[in-house]
Formats: structure tokens, C-alpha cells, sequence
């Protein structure tokens, strides 16, 4: 019941984090995947773990489904430099619809995988490392995007900023 709580909380705020203008730094980029794999793994001790072949092939295609959904975020999401030289960033239409894809993947997953007894439900641990696994993904683009371009150039990327957001 704890990770449930932790999960409806940290899940919303981080998403809403995103789609809010915010200054995007290497710790920021590597805290929020290392604060969900610490629950995820945490989570492990909460149950019994499946270990039939078609448990680690749920986990498999959850895995590679949760780091595409996350390249395809990092891809979408707009990053620039105010006049200051400040990197930031944030979310726009493309990024909640990915979230929202992943979720839906993810319940739709867990639904067959229960029903059909391949994986016994969605096990807390799972749920924070797969969210991880994409954080870690679309993090690694986000990165990867600041880093290609000199710190004196005027944008970040060739990405546009948000509306409304100043871009020099």
C-alpha cells in the first residue's frame, strides 16, 4: 500500500515537472531515474518474484517498451537557453501523450500478463524501474542534445523553445 501512495505521487509530480519550464541540469537528469530505481528495487522485497521464461519475457519486451517510449520523450522534448545561458526545457503535447502511451502500455500489459498468468500482476518493484529504465532514456537523449552544441551558442539545440517561452 506504501509503494501504491509513493507511486500516485511521485508519477504525477514528476510528469508535471516536465510540462512546467524548468532548468535542466545533469544532477536533475540523473537524480529522478536513480530516486525510482531505488524504490524499484526496494519494491522487490514487497513479493514473490515470477521466474518461469515467460516472466522474464514480459520483463524483456516491458523493458525495451519502457527505453523506446523514453528515446522517443528525450527526442520530443524542446530545450533551450534563456538570455542568461540557462538550459531549459519543457514538456509540450508530445511528451504527456508518450507518458500517457506508456502507462496504457503498461496497464494493458500487466492486465493480460495477470489474467493469462504469465506475470502475477504488476509488482511494485517493476512498476518504479521500468519508469526508471524510460527517466534513464529520455534523460540520456536530453543530455546527449545539451552536449552536442557549444555553451556559448545561444540555443541548446536546434529544438524550439515552448510557447510563450524566450528564446535568444
Amino acid at each position: 500500500m506504501t509503494v501504491l501512495l509513493i507511486l500516485l505521487v511521485l508519477v504525477p509530480w514528476s510528469i508535471s515537472r516536465q510540462m512546467r519550464v524548468h532548468e535542466v541540469t545533469t544532477a536533475g537528469l540523473v537524480k529522478l531515474p536513480l530516486i525510482f530505481a531505488a524504490i524499484g528495487v526496494l519494491g522487490f522485497g514487497t513479493g514473490d518474484l515470477a521466474d518461469s521464461t515467460d516472466a522474464a519475457a514480459y520483463l524483456a519486451v516491458s523493458a525495451v517498451i519502457s527505453i523506446a517510449i523514453g528515446l522517443w520523450r528525450g527526442a520530443a522534448i524542446p530545450i533551450w537557453r534563456d538570455q542568461a545561458g540557462t538550459l531549459l526545457s519543457q514538456g509540450n503535447r508530445t511528451t504527456l501523450a508518450l507518458w500517457a502511451l506508456l502507462i496504457g502500455i503498461k496497464i494493458a500489459m500487466g492486465t493480460v500478463a495477470s489474467i493469462t498468468g504469465i506475470f502475477p500482476g504488476e509488482h511494485p518493484g517493476d512498476i518504479f524501474l521500468f519508469i526508471a529504465l524510460s527517466f534513464a532514456a529520455q534523460n540520456l537523449l536530453v543530455h546527449r542534445a545539451i552536449c552536442r552544441r557549444p555553451r556559448w551558442s545561444s540555443s541548446a539545440t536546434s529544438r524550439s523553445p515552448a510557447p510563450g517561452a524566450t528564446s535568444t
